[in-house]
C-alpha cells in the first residue's frame, strides 16, 4: 500500500503552471467569487450574515466543481457559468461549514491545539461532499481517513498557503485574484492525491 503524501512544492507547482496556462480564466474566476461573497459579507453588511452563508455554499460549490473538471479532463475549462449551477449542494456546504467550524472552535477553546486538529481532520469535508456528491457525516467520516498520518504535512501546506495570500495581498492588493486560483489549484492537487 502507498505511503500518502503531502507534496507542498508539487501542489504549488500545478497551481502556477494552471494560472500561467490559463491566467484569464482563473483570474476572473477569483474575481467573480471574491467580488460576490465580498458584497455578502457581513463585515461589510451585518444583515446580510445569513445570506452570506449560503451564498458562500453557493459560490464554493460552483467553483470546486470547475476545479475538478479541470483536474480530472486533463485541464478542460468549463464555462464561468458553471460556478453558478451547483445550487444542489448549498445546503451540504452549509450545513457541512457550520458544523466543522462549531468542532473547530471547540477546539480552540480547549487550548488550540485540538482546534488545529480538528480543522485539519476535518479539512476535507467540503471538497467529498462536491466531487463525491456525499453526505455531510459521510464526507467527514472520509476526510478522516484521508488525513490520517498527514495532519502536520497539511499544516505546512495551510502555512505556505497563507504565505502565499499574504503575497498578493502585498502586490497592491489585486495580486490576490492570482494568489487565490494558486491556493485552489494546489488544494485540488493535495485532494486528489490524498484521494
Amino acid at each position: 500500500m502507498a505511503t500518502k503524501r503531502v507534496e507542498i512544492g508539487k501542489a504549488f507547482g500545478y497551481g502556477w503552471q494552471g494560472i500561467k496556462k490559463n491566467f484569464w480564466y482563473f483570474v476572473v474566476l477569483a474575481i467573480l467569487v471574491i467580488g460576490i461573497k465580498s458584497i455578502f459579507s457581513s463585515e461589510i453588511n451585518p444583515a446580510l450574515g445569513l445570506v452570506g452563508i449560503f451564498v458562500s455554499a453557493w459560490l464554493i460549490a460552483g467553483y470546486l466543481k470547475i476545479l475538478f473538471n479541470y483536474y480530472d479532463h486533463d485541464e478542460k475549462k468549463l464555462p464561468l457559468r458553471k460556478l453558478f449551477s451547483q445550487s444542489k449542494y448549498i445546503w451540504s456546504i452549509a450545513g457541512g461549514s457550520i458544523l466543522v467550524g462549531l468542532i473547530v472552535a471547540a477546539g480552540f477553546i480547549l487550548l488550540i491545539i485540538p482546534g488545529i486538529y480538528w480543522a485539519l481532520k476535518y479539512s476535507m469535508t467540503i471538497n467529498l461532499i462536491v466531487d463525491k456528491d456525499m453526505g455531510v457525516m459521510e464526507a467527514m467520516r472520509q476526510s478522516a481517513k484521508m488525513t490520517s498520518g498527514v495532519k502536520m504535512a497539511l499544516l505546512g501546506f495551510g502555512i505556505v498557503s497563507f504565505g502565499v495570500f499574504i503575497l498578493g495581498v502585498i502586490c497592491l492588493g489585486v495580486g490576490i485574484f492570482v494568489a487565490t486560483p494558486i491556493v485552489w489549484l494546489a488544494s485540488v492537487y493535495v485532494y486528489k492525491k490524498l484521494l
